[in-house]
């Protein structure tokens, strides 16, 4: 079997056979994003996304890496307004040349969750919204007086009754 003939599977589930057979396999596939709906939570909302694999064939294992890019919506941390964002994350997995089936898929979605840890700033001037009345510092300028914090003020309330 040549590359040119291997058909990529939609699911990335790869047969370990074929992939012996090919002596390792490169390949780039554009994904559905609709196939990671279910993975918002921790990914944004997917607008696009690409991998590119390269499957090595070693003495008793397959070594897989590879390439996640894309772009995802997400939400601002400071004034909580959404934009677009790309990611670019690498991942590297290796396989017994005994298993059955590889599944590219998992570590895509393995990969995808440590997306979400990250805080998403819109830009790194964004000012955020005001913890007062709730107005976007961006667009707004509130006249809102941030109280002064003093640990003392307990005691000087109590000096100023006397």
């Amino acid at each position: 079997m040549k590359y040119s003939e291997y058909e990529i599977p939609s699911d990335l589930i790869f047969k370990t056979e074929d992939i012996k057979a090919m002596g390792g396999l490169k390949c780039s596939v554009l994904l559905n994003p609709s196939d990671f709906e279910d993975c918002k939570d921790f990914a944004g909302k997917i607008k696009r996304i690409e991998t590119k694999l390269s499957f090595s064939i070693l003495s008793k294992e397959i070594l897989v890496n590879g390439d996640i890019s894309g772009i995802r919506e997400v939400e601002c941390s400071r004034c909580l307004k959404e934009f677009e964002k790309s990611f670019n994350e690498k991942f590297s997995q290796l396989y017994s040349t005994k298993s059955e089936i590889i599944d590219i898929m998992y570590l895509i979605r393995q990969t995808l969750a440590l997306l979400g840890g990250t805080r998403n700033l819109c830009s790194e001037e964004c000012k955020g919204l005001c913890p007062y009345c709730g107005c976007d510092r961006n667009e707004v300028h509130c006249d809102c007086k941030e109280p002064s914090f003093s640990q003392f003020a307990c005691l000087k309330e109590k000096i100023s009754k006397k």
